[in-house]
């Protein structure tokens, strides 16, 4: 009796996980936000996982397989995206591609394209949610209800974050805060700070540059720069010495979303204070 119970189990798991929809992302925030919206029905595959560079990754075989399987690519707008998007296409000319950026007031950057790093202000990523869940609905109509809800229930956390980091920043309203890559721009303008960066649009500055940017952090009294483990700390800790100061990692690559916002926000009310 056991024996059979067992292989009824193993009998039916295949389809369970087969009736998972297959979902691409290209760095680890998106992985929190499809999940939250696919509230079990999905599957995700990230393609930057933790601590690789968008800028310099490239895929592995076995990613370039699963891609193959993969109903619905999420992309971010990240430099790898370039070089990559087409190809992967090629590998799977039937999966849907749904642009994170889409429809969302983008900041410009020198270059002419958009800042993509929207996902720093929870309320453009409530935007994308809304997108997102349609998608999901028109590629898995049987799974209609779990997306609604699984997107109502986001949408509701990503309200409340807004509004305790809104509550937490108010007093700051209008100060800078110093980086090394400049990622916060939408968290920035989304609370009223002004981000300053050591790195512009992945150029570090040469020494002319570097030294006007450490006399105007000094004449703000910026004595914290915030960095992240996907680049090298080595002109950060010039500007740190230069200041008497120190370095704070805030990673905003990483897959806990909520906790990330919430400590940069706690970071910037400590370095203020």
């Amino acid at each position: 009796m056991r024996l059979c119970l067992l292989l009824f189990a193993l009998l039916l798991t295949p389809p369970a996980l087969a009736a998972k929809l297959p979902v691409a992302v290209s760095v680890l925030p998106q992985k929190t936000f499809v999940e939250a919206v696919g509230d079990g029905a999905v599957e995700v595959q990230v393609m930057v996982d933790k601590g690789f560079n968008p800028t310099t990754w490239q895929p592995t075989p076995r990613q370039l397989t699963r891609l193959t399987r993969t109903r619905l690519y999420v992309r971010a707008g990240v430099p790898f995206e370039k070089s990559w998007m087409q190809r992967f296409r090629t590998v799977n000319p039937g999966m849907e591609v749904l642009d994170m950026r889409e429809g969302l007031d983008l900041i410009p950057l020198e270059s002419g394209a958009g800042d993509p790093h929207v996902w720093t202000d929870p309320r453009m990523v409530k935007q994308h949610a809304a997108r997102l869940r349609e998608t999901l609905i028109r590629l898995d109509p049987e799974h209609r209800q779990t997306y609604e809800t699984g997107y109502r229930d986001f949408a509701g956390e990503l309200d409340a974050l807004d509004a305790e980091l809104a509550k937490k920043l108010a007093p700051l309203k209008g100060k800078h805060f110093l980086v090394f890559h400049p990622a916060w721009s939408y968290f920035a303008r989304r609370y009223g700070l002004k981000q300053l960066s050591v790195e512009h649009e992945g150029k570090e500055p040469n020494a002319w540059s570097l030294a006007r940017l450490i006399d105007r952090a000094r004449a703000l009294g910026i004595r914290t720069i915030i960095v992240q483990p996907q680049h090298s700390n080595a002109t950060a800790k010039v500007v740190a010495r230069a200041l008497k100061g120190k370095l704070v990692e805030v990673d905003p690559l990483s897959e806990d979303y909520f906790g990330t916002l919430r400590r940069l926000a706690d970071v910037l009310r400590e370095a203020a204070s």
